[in-house]
């Protein structure tokens, strides 16, 4: 057989090659946790794992332009299948990924997936060049795919897709979500060995200037924050908040309920391992499930109890610490104990408002309780809570608003750690997103995929019914802004412990004017002041003797 032919049956008769692209965030952060794409990794191992020649590009951790770093990813080898990992709040910008990788690679089969292209698949093949759109988890359309690319077989009709039909419309094939042994397995795939958690370390000290802090305390506190790992190991979030669209995600794909599954405690344990072997400098893991301990759970304190014999046992260091986003009701003396013994240093906790009103509507008006005595009893022990927030709801009162900074500001100074929005953000597959009464109520933005002429109205804010509520959100936005342009040049990166103080003060002029006081100026602004990272003093200069 001439030289020639055999290359030809080589090409023919090899697996096919897979690049799978992360969302791109190109504001560092602002719209992902900034670390790799825990997710798309998550796919590369599987397919991996069944022989796959597949490779993840990462446009938030390249060398030089995402653009140009894409371009030579495509053009150094011929791709088969291009995979584009979506977000509602990063879709422009991986959009614009996808019109570049659909130009230097017209032949490849170019995918969707991810929570918008799962939500919102018509959509997707109206402003991108998609062939077909992964609905939910990827890893069974993935590897379906592969199966027929290699076979030669048809790839329409895959289970958890969507594709075009002949007159245009979106055709949805639904597929079951992982079962508990699936999702298992895919977890333990996940190739913790590959993904560069220490270029993303870099960039993290260098853009909370770790090096500047005065004293070596501040330092090792937020090296803790910054060489972290995630760990997911759960499969969804159950609660049905009515805000948020991850617990509808497997929901939408599979068209029904779908069942949880979690890995359990010598599987976390064991994942663990791994994640310290591979990334020996690791202070923190950070348990990225939605919600990591349940109200009636088996599994937290068996755990708690693995982790402090393996440190015991040295198969983990002891000085490993764990951060965690839990249910606050789902908390008690005991499982706070053992947490903190176990070294869970953060617990994150959704509590998203304090007005019991604004959390009836939010669908969580059974944790309002429960706020003040875990809050109490995680910060005896020595552990800090970490709030999420929303300022105001769409039927929220300015007195609701009020009672929110209020609140916040307090268990701030108590030594919480709290993030703030300052409106619902209308997330494609929540139930306020879908609320026909919402709609009068909902901002759009103008979007357009850079170096196209697509354009689209994109829902940004669902702002409060209120007119007195919404002028005071907006005025206490356009503040927050205003003061976070003037501290750009001090501060390179404000965490969130700063950034919900900033919100507080914009707040105090805006909420005084209504006949509702916050906090004190002065006091808000030295507390803010104190917490602002300090730059080392450099070395006085040395006397010159002079005649």
């Amino acid at each position: 057989m001439p030289i020639e032919d055999r290359a030809i049956l080589r090409e023919a008769l090899r697996s096919p090659r897979i690049l799978l692209i992360g969302p791109y965030d190109p504001l560092c952060g602002e719209y992902t946790f900034l670390a790799p794409p825990l997710g798309v990794w998550r796919l590369a191992g599987v397919l991996e794992s069944a022989g796959v020649e597949v490779k993840v590009f990462d446009p938030n951790c390249c060398a030089g332009p995402p653009g140009r770093a894409l371009e030579r990813e495509i053009l150094g080898c011929p791709w088969d299948v291009i995979g584009v990992s979506t977000t509602g709040m990063t879709l422009r910008f991986d959009l614009e990924l996808a019109h570049l990788a659909r130009r230097l690679a017209p032949r490849a089969l170019l995918v969707a997936g991810g929570m918008e292209a799962t939500f919102r698949p018509e959509l997707m093949f109206r402003l991108g060049p998609f062939d077909c759109v992964v609905l939910g988890e990827g890893e069974r359309p993935l590897l379906e795919l592969v199966r027929r690319l290699r076979s030669g077989e048809s790839l329409r009709g895959v289970a958890g897709t969507a594709q075009r039909a002949a007159d245009g419309e979106c055709l949805r094939m639904p597929q079951q979500a992982l079962d508990r042994a699936e999702l298992r397995d895919a977890i333990f795939r996940t190739p913790y060995e590959k993904m560069p958690y220490s270029a993303y370390w870099e960039r993290l000290e260098a853009a909370y200037r770790v090096g500047a802090l005065p004293t070596k305390a501040a330092r090792e506190a937020r090296l803790a924050e910054i060489r972290s790992v995630r760990l997911i190991t759960l499969n969804y979030c159950p609660m049905g908040c009515t805000f948020c669209s991850s617990t509808n995600f497997l929901h939408e794909a599979q068209g029904s309920v779908a069942s949880i599954a979690r890995l359990d405690a010598e599987e976390c344990v064991q994942m663990i391992q791994r994640i310290v072997g591979a990334h020996p400098r690791v202070r923190t893991v950070i348990f990225q499930d939605d919600i990591f301990v349940f109200t009636k759970d088996r599994r937290i304190l068996p755990l708690c109890e693995a982790i402090i014999a393996a440190k015991e046992s040295g198969t983990l260091p002891r000085e490993l610490q764990f951060i965690s986003t839990n249910r606050i009701d789902a908390m008690s003396p005991e499982r706070l104990a053992a947490m903190r013994q176990a070294g869970f240093r953060v617990l994150g906790f959704g509590i998203e408002n304090f007005s019991r009103n604004v959390l009836g509507e939010f669908n969580k008006a059974h944790i309002y309780s429960h706020i003040r005595p875990t809050l109490t009893s995680a910060l005896q022990l020595g552990i800090t809570p970490f709030l999420d927030l929303i300022l105001s709801s769409p039927r929220a009162t300015l007195a609701d608003v009020a009672d929110t900074l209020r609140e916040a500001y307090h268990w701030l100074r108590q030594g919480c750690e709290v993030g703030m929005y300052p409106y619902v953000i209308p997330f494609s597959g929540a139930a306020m997103s879908a609320d026909p009464a919402l709609r009068a109520f909902t901002v759009y933005e103008r979007r357009q995929v850079a170096g196209t002429e697509i354009t689209w109205d994109q829902p940004s804010k669902i702002l409060p019914m209120d007119p007195s509520v919404r002028e005071t959100i907006l005025r206490i936005e356009r503040d927050f802004e205003e003061s976070l342009l003037q501290l750009q040049p001090r501060a390179a990166h404000l965490p969130s412990r700063l950034r919900s103080l900033l919100w507080i003060q914009s707040s105090l002029q805006a909420m005084a004017e209504q006949g509702l006081p916050i906090a004190d100026d002065e006091e808000v602004r030295r507390e803010f002041t104190a917490r602002l990272p300090q730059p080392k003093r450099a070395a006085a200069a040395p006397r010159v003797a002079t005649a």
